[in-house]
This record gives C-alpha cells, structure tokens and sequence, in this order.
C-alpha cells in the first residue's frame, strides 16, 4: 500500500514535467523496456528462487520509494548548492555527486534491509545481484516514463520531418531502451554482491565494509557515466564511456552471475541425496529437484492435476529444498552451520504444503 502511494506521488510529479499525455505514452514504453530485465535476472535466479512477494517488494521499492526520494532530495539539494555555491557550479556538483550518491544510497536501503532483517534468506552472492537487479529495474521503470515521455511528447510537438528532431528522438531511444535498462540494475546489483557477501560473515567489520565497498563501486560507477554526459565538447563521450568502460562491466557482472547460477546448481544436486538421507525430502523427489527442466514438467502436471495454487505450493517446496541445499552444501565445505535447522524447519513445511 505504501510503495503504491509513493508509486503514485512520483507519477504525479511525472505528469506536471512532461503532462498526462507523456505518461500515458512512457508507461507502456517504459513497461515494455522493463520486462526483459525483470525477466533476465528471474532466469538467473531459477535455481533457488526468492519469494515472489519480496522480489516484489524489491522492485516497487525501487519503483518508488527510492525513484521518489532520488527526484525530491535532489531537487533541494541542489538549490541548496546553487543558492550557496552558485549554479555553475551546481551543474557540475549535481550529476557527480548529488545524484550518483543519492539514487545509489536511496535504491540500497532495501538490501540494508535484507541484510539487517532477512540476512537468512540471501544464500548466496546470486541473491545479491538478483535483488539488486530487480530493485534497479524499478527505479529505470519509473525513470524511463519521465524520459520516454518528455522525448515523444516534445518530438510530437516538433516539425516531424526535421532531421535535428529525428536524430534526437533516435539518440534518446538508443540511450534509453538499450543503455539505460541495464545501467540501473547493474549498479544496484554491484552493491547486492556487497550486500550478498557480508550476509555470509560474521565479524561486524567485515559485515559493515563489504557493503561499503560494493555501495562505493556503485557510486563512483554512477559519477563516470553522469561525468560522459557532462562532457560537451564530444557528444560521443557518453557511448565511448558505455563502449569502453560499461559493456565491459556488464559482461564481467554477467559471467559472473552465470557462473553463479551454474555452481549453485551443482551445490544444490550434490546435496539432494544427503537431503533425501536425512528425511528432508523424499527419496523420489532428488532426481526431479536436480533438474530445471523435471522441476517446469514436476509444477505442470500438479497444476494441470491440482490447481494454479499447488503448484505454487510444490515451487515454494522446490525453493525451500534448494536453499537447504546450499546451507547443508557450505555447512560442510566450511562448517557454518547458522540458519541450517530453521531452512530444514522451512523446507519441511513446504513439503507438507505441497503433498
């Protein structure tokens, strides 16, 4: 209810910059941009999906309470600054500091939260790139409607056939549907492998620095690409900085959630038949948890048998078995053994849910 009002206010504030006919345009632009993002970092997350309420919750807080108080406090800090400062100034100060700190502090406070209050559920640093990715996807959604809107709507305004017009509707699209979906998840997903990270440890220092570090990254990350924007002189700098510095990152980030996702589905097949030893699943159930496909045809057919809602119950007792995997898996390869009997307690209720 909270986030839907925050939602709400920032899509007001969107319609008094760009008018009710540039949301009505962004919003279903923005929506179509968005869902092969969200749709991307579910895939990475199949072995041992989260809840689908909290990745909810994750990207209406990015949608909204982190897309609203990124547009209001920089706003006041930056009259701040210009009327202490001066403008000139102002123009750099903002898009170098103010607003990489901001959005990347404001996007983060849901992870602060994961790892404050839910640190049992991240399993994994795939946990952290997945929330944050989802998080990042909220706030390019509601980002995108501004953008989006403002292009088409001041395009539609123009003299359509003015090349100047064109070329700027066409820079603005490439900008926004195939640079910016990514920009947004990335750097929020850089500071969940902090997050992700310290979930695992327990020295209080190393819980406190890991997230620093990767909420550092995020920011001086954010301060490069809004520097390329800045840079006047070359109207290119911003896609040579995407070119040479943020495609290479992206790729880094996605091998490395892929090698993620490819080894959390080993630890997980290796620890079902100890899983099936102890009592916590079924013997017959190892073989259909070892494999993405057996677990689509498995949630299928008890849906065609049973309903839309057992098999719900049957993916919630997939998900519960695999993050008992990963606990049973690391609790042998390093001895922690913190939050093992609850997951076991988690997974043993699923399965009840489900039979």
């Amino acid at each position: 209810m909270a986030a839907g009002a925050a939602w709400l206010l920032s899509m007001i504030w969107v319609a008094t910059q760009i008018g009710p006919d540039g949301v009505a345009v962004g919003l279903p632009l923005s929506a179509l941009v968005t869902l092969p993002v969200v749709g991307a970092f579910r895939w990475l997350d199949r072995w041992e999906p989260e809840r689908p309420r909290r990745l909810a919750s994750a990207f209406a807080w990015g949608a909204s309470f982190a897309a609203f108080c990124s547009i209001w406090s920089q706003e006041g800090l930056q009259t701040l600054v210009d009327t202490t400062v001066g403008s000139d100034f102002g123009a750099w100060f903002r898009p170098l500091v103010i607003t990489p700190v901001t959005e990347e502090v404001l996007k983060g406070l849901f992870l602060v939260w994961l790892l404050m209050y839910r640190r049992r559920q991240i399993t994994g640093l795939l946990d952290g790139i997945v929330y944050g990715g989802i998080i990042g996807a909220g706030f390019s959604f509601t980002e995108n409607v501004l953008y989006l809107g403002r292009t088409i709507t001041t395009f539609a305004a123009s003299d359509t056939s003015d090349v100047k017009a064109i070329a700027a509707l066409g820079a603005s699209f490439i900008l926004r549907v195939v640079m910016v979906p990514f920009f947004h998840p990335f750097m929020v997903a850089v500071f969940g492998l902090g997050i992700a990270a310290a979930a695992g440890r327990r020295g209080r220092g190393v819980r406190v620095g890991l997230p620093l570090v990767g909420l550092f990254a995020a920011i001086v990350l954010h301060g490069v690409w809004d520097w390329a924007g800045l840079a006047g002189s070359d109207p290119f700098m911003i896609y040579k900085i995407y070119g040479a510095v943020m495609v290479p990152l992206f790729l880094t980030i996605l091998v490395v959630a892929l090698v993620l996702r490819n080894r959390e589905g080993k630890m997980i097949a290796a620890a079902l038949p100890r899983l099936a030893r102890d009592g916590h699943i079924a013997p017959e159930d190892v073989a259909r948890l070892a494999n993405l496909g057996e677990r689509r045809r498995w949630r299928r057919d008890v849906r065609r048998r049973s309903g839309r809602a057992a098999a719900r119950a049957t993916g919630r007792y997939q998900a519960e078995a695999s993050a008992l995997g990963i606990r049973t898996a690391r609790a042998q390869t390093t001895g922690d053994s913190e939050g093992l009997d609850e997951q076991a307690q988690a997974t043993a209720a699923a399965r009840a849910g489900s039979e």
